[in-house]
């Protein structure tokens, strides 16, 4: 007998992906091996829309598993709206159907999909919650698996597009590395030059880009990776590097704060934001605050 009263599968059915095919089949895969929980397919209507949803199942007295069949973008908008909704009866679950997949590549360890949502089989996990300022008003977001500034997050969006090799990753690292600039920001009043700077509970970005090499998703913390400012070369070595050996490790936190100099991208999860000049920006761990089919 599931713990779920129903399961829900989410997909955008205007994705480029497997998303619609890969929500298909496991459907009918849970409803061949059991005659419980009932399960459905959900298409999202437009931006934003999966995130709505979770608000609409958690005013529900019903326990749900919401599937997003997705990559790490579909998933980001459901788990905001499973935690600014504060739900408390929904069990959030990732069908990879994106490119990169980076957070089903971190937590899966051979998920069988149909089985644990027929068991409800779940655990409990952290998330990175970011807030700041956009527009003048204030702003907060939570990532499920990293959060960056300056070039890791613009190469990343890039590389999630491409299918990647050892080969043609190093070229488009290249080829995105002298169309962009460093990220300058003040960190206790000190004005500090990225190439990148990552917040993490994963450990690798883009299949390839190896981030923190002690990051866990349920320690409480996430670690920090970085490449200071200094020439395009060195830069461009540096991630290179980082596709073997990772990125520059600062260390593990369960806060840190900065402060934006002019207009700064931030990437969450593949999803960019724009954050006001003069931004106060906190990162901060929350600890076991998601709960996944696992």
């Amino acid at each position: 007998m599931s713990m779920f009263d129903e399961i829900v599968i989410i997909y955008n059915p205007n994705s480029t992906g497997d998303g619609k095919a890969n929500a298909e089949k496991l459907r009918d895969d849970i409803t061949a091996a059991s005659e419980t929980p009932h399960v459905r397919l959900r298409e999202t209507q437009h931006a934003g829309h999966a995130e709505q949803m979770a608000h609409e199942y958690a005013r529900s007295n019903k326990h749900y598993a919401l599937v997003s069949s997705s990559g790490d973008g579909g998933y980001h908008e459901l788990v905001n709206g499973i935690i600014h909704s504060g739900a408390t009866n929904i069990t959030a679950g990732l069908l990879p159907s994106g490119n990169a997949n980076d957070h089903f590549n971190a937590v899966a360890n051979n998920t069988d999909m149909v089985t644990n949502s027929i068991s409800g089989n779940s655990r409990s996990i952290d998330v990175i919650k970011i807030s700041g300022v956009i527009d003048g008003k204030p702003w907060m977001r939570y990532a499920h698996s990293y959060a960056g500034i300056g070039l890791s997050p613009a190469i990343g969006q890039q590389l999630t597009k491409a299918n990647l090799n050892i080969f043609n990753e190093k070229w488009l690292v290249a080829k995105y590395l002298f169309k962009h600039t460093h990220a300058t920001i003040r960190i206790d009043g000190v004005k500090k030059r990225f190439s990148s700077l990552v917040f993490s509970n994963i450990d690798q970005m883009s299949k390839v880009l190896k981030l923190s090499q002690t990051s866990s998703i349920d320690d409480g913390k996430f670690e920090i990776s970085a490449i200071a400012y200094r020439t395009k070369f060195h830069v461009l070595w540096m991630l290179l590097k980082s596709a073997t050996v990772g990125l520059e490790e600062r260390g593990s936190f369960n806060v840190y704060s900065f402060q934006t100099t002019k207009r700064l991208l931030i990437q969450l999860d593949g999803e960019i934001y724009k954050l006001d000049a003069d931004s106060e920006v906190t990162v901060e761990c929350v600890p076991e605050s998601l709960q996944i089919i696992c």
